[in-house]
């Protein structure tokens, strides 16, 4: 994952609600995927293998907060374990297939909660964050983001 790509994760948790922070765990490991790919044609198997790892965090994290009062939760986290299965395949093989179906399993599941999304109306769980406003300027080649300072962020005494 470039530099890049990691302030920009930083930047949408700090303005996400509880959904939204699930769509950015979904993309982040879509960016592994991506890594593991790009590696795996390169030939570089030490890249890949971190990469596999960093994926596998990521759906560690989705089962160890799976909440088991909802019905579905049971399947999430046989859904999620799979996948984790089909990264350790992907190492062992040295092959994409079984990441490539993984991909686009975990795609209709990021879809199915885009939608779920698309209800919550609750506030961004980070209370305290600056605030990013985008498209009040242009730059030459880009929309450039303004963040508001006039509040503070610090401890009050």
């Amino acid at each position: 994952m470039t530099k890049e790509q990691k302030l920009e994760f930083t930047r949408k948790v700090t303005q996400a609600n509880r959904s939204g922070l699930v769509l950015i765990k979904f993309e982040i490991l879509f960016a592994y995927f991506d890594d593991i790919r790009a590696a795996f044609e390169k030939g570089d198997f030490e890249s890949m293998t971190g990469s596999v790892r960093h994926a596998d965090a990521v759906l560690k994290s989705f089962e160890q907060t799976l909440d088991f009062s909802y019905e579905i939760s049971p399947r999430l986290y046989a859904l999620y374990d799979f996948h984790r299965r089909q990264l350790a395949k992907v190492l062992m093989r040295h092959s994409l297939k079984e990441l490539d179906q993984s991909r686009k399993m975990l795609e209709s599941v990021y879809l199915a909660f885009a939608e779920a999304a698309k209800q919550d109306a609750s506030k961004p769980l980070m209370q305290n964050a600056q605030q990013v406003y985008a498209g009040y300027t242009y730059g030459k080649n880009s929309l450039n983001e303004s963040y508001d300072m006039g509040t503070s962020r610090g401890f009050l005494a």
